[in-house]
């Protein structure tokens, strides 16, 4: 396998290795939708006694997702939200990025312990298998991440009580391998490339796990 598609490969799976502590887990922290006040809270009573029903309008998630323009999306992100009323797409986005920058730190400092916990079986045979190639070749990535340029959903879906959404990620990276010399075999130290990688995440709804597994990684 050519080592610039092993690195990519590479840069693909580790954004999941801060998902399972940040995307989904709540911290007590979170901004909470203003209370209505006692004028407005009555004034609405008073409307749902006229036409048969209160409705509290809070802003919550909800409107959030409403604001989906892809119906295909929206309606994931609904079915999602109604099996697990405490799923946050927001916090998982925000949770996604600063994941990112941590997770290909723990690839590039060949951190396969971290990878044990947080990827599964299929997707961390074929990534300790590269890590071994680069290994047995005794070389040395030295990559240095410059900028997160765009983080959004591509696809989500609940399949049963597992949910997917998969995740595109747009960012600036040197990108540098070196053999056991120091000589640089891969990359250029003085330019950036430009990264576009899709990671597909996984979680059991009706599990007290808020952890998301990485299930796939595909370039593009």
């Amino acid at each position: 396998m050519p080592l610039d598609i092993i690195l990519v490969a590479f840069l693909a799976v580790f954004v999941f290795l801060r998902l399972r502590s940040e995307l989904g887990k709540k911290t007590g922290n979170e901004p909470q939708p203003p209370a209505a006040g006692a004028r407005g809270s009555d004034e609405l009573r008073r409307a749902g006694e006229q036409y048969g029903e209160y409705i509290d309008h809070e802003p919550q998630e909800a409107e959030v997702i409403d604001l989906e323009e892809n119906p295909a999306l929206r309606h994931a992100y609904m079915d999602i939200r109604k099996a697990d009323p405490s799923f946050d797409l927001a916090q998982f986005m925000d949770g996604a990025k600063t994941a990112y920058g941590m997770i290909l730190e723990a690839f590039w400092k060949g951190d396969r312990d971290t990878l044990k916990d947080f990827l599964d079986k299929a997707v961390l045979a074929k990534f300790e298998s590269a890590i071994d190639a680069l290994e047995a070749d005794e070389m040395k990535v030295e990559n240095q991440l410059l900028d997160v340029n765009k983080v959004e959903v591509a696809a989500a879906e609940l399949n049963g009580s597992v949910a997917q959404l998969t995740v595109h990620f747009t960012s600036d990276v040197v990108a540098v391998t070196r053999d056991k010399g120091g000589k640089i075999v891969q990359g250029d130290a003085s330019g950036s490339v430009e990264m576009n990688d899709n990671w597909t995440f996984e979680r059991d709804v009706h599990s007290n796990n808020p952890a998301w597994t990485l299930v796939a990684t595909s370039a593009g």
